[in-house]
């Protein structure tokens, strides 16, 4: 369950509460079954192999002509083509995708071709944005941003002690890096930072959060190798992949973003919602979300010594750590907030189909 997979999740919970039909066509062992147990019954596994998986095209297909289905919603990349054909075959459907990732799409005709009709593609921020619209060729209209969104009910305020002894944390102070476990989410920049700032004090825990999914080279066994040579020792703990993320964020004082590039920081913004203070790198999506020192701390990308300044500046000063979080807190909410972010992609459902029928009644 990455943060693609909590925002999937979430979505479909949304529109079924709104009263939707929402048919999932997913993988098989799909981790969205948990999440969305009985919350929808309409499931539909297929192979989705790749992006030319004829199999999965006709399967699509068959579900839109026998429910009827309006909107195709593809949320991955490699579904994109997938969904695009699907629509083609079934041209009742209109089809939005969704980009979360920051890489660009490839510079490929057969993708422009194919996705020339679809209906809508949302960016999680205006970077990725930026990229579709140059990589597809589209109108840019036909883009939007949409950010990622924040739930109250699944922030509400956890016993901070309650939440320190599911994770048996016992140091005064606890720091979290949260997310996949790769390069890219700067992790080992995380460590090294860790080890200045525990040269000046010796009650803080550095968490790894998160597990890997990469089929290079083990990642996770060059961080142990890293924190042994920096002589971190019992100082990190790497908990692997943690479901109850809202008991997490209550049981630690501070959350570092270190990543290198991000389309959305969805953990930056439920840090945040949690009345976290963050500490993060300020890459373009990021620094649309933090305001320097007013919602949380930024740094530049990589920079392991300015990352280690703000950590140790923020862990020495709790009134600093109450006014970032108490401030990201109120702002996250007001601009993240699940019920006005769903309206705008339900908005953007009904202005889609709109278009649909007046080009309908136009080749009548």
């Amino acid at each position: 369950m990455g943060g693609g997979e909590v925002h999937v999740a979430d979505l479909v919970r949304a529109l079924s509460e709104r009263g939707h039909a929402v048919y999932l066509a997913v993988r098989p062992n799909s981790p969205l079954r948990a999440p969305l147990s009985g919350v929808i019954t309409s499931w539909h596994e297929m192979p989705l192999r790749n992006s030319l998986d004829l199999q999965s095209v006709s399967a699509i297909a068959d579900i839109i002509n026998q429910h009827g289905i309006d909107i195709v919603h593809a949320h991955v990349g490699r579904d994109y083509l997938v969904a695009a054909m699907a629509c083609r075959r079934a041209p009742r459907a209109r089809l939005v995708l969704t980009r979360h990732h920051y890489l660009p799409l490839k510079r490929n005709p057969i993708y422009r071709w194919l996705l020339e009709d679809v209906g809508a593609v949302i960016a999680v921020s205006d970077s990725v944005r930026d990229s579709l619209v140059e990589r597809l060729g589209l109108p840019a209209e036909r883009v939007v941003t949409i950010p990622n969104w924040i739930d109250p009910v699944r922030f509400q305020l956890i016993e901070r002690d309650r939440a320190r002894a599911a994770f048996q944390i016992r140091s005064s102070l606890a720091v979290a890096c949260v997310g996949q476990i790769t390069p890219a989410k700067g992790q080992e920049e995380f460590l090294r930072a860790a080890s200045r700032v525990a040269q000046t004090r010796a009650d803080v825990l550095f968490m790894v959060v998160g597990e890997e999914k990469s089929d290079g080279p083990p990642f996770t066994a060059e961080l142990r190798r890293l924190v042994m040579a920096l002589g971190l020792g019992d100082k990190v703990r790497f908990t692997g992949f943690v479901r109850d993320i809202p008991t997490l964020l209550a049981a630690v004082d501070v959350v570092v973003v270190p990543s290198w590039d991000e389309g959305f920081s969805l953990v930056t913004i439920e840090a945040m919602a949690a009345r976290r203070p963050v500490v993060a790198s300020n890459i373009p999506a990021i620094a649309k979300i933090i305001r320097d020192n007013h919602t949380g701390l930024l740094f530049p990308p990589r920079d392991v010594k300015a990352l280690s300044d703000k950590l140790s500046w923020l862990l020495s000063d709790a009134p600093l750590r109450e006014r970032l979080a108490a401030s990201g807190q109120r702002d996250v909410y007001s601009r993240f907030g699940r019920d006005n972010v769903i309206d705008e992609i339900e908005a953007l459902y009904a202005d889609v189909l709109k278009h649909r029928e007046v080009a309908l009644n136009t080749r009548r």
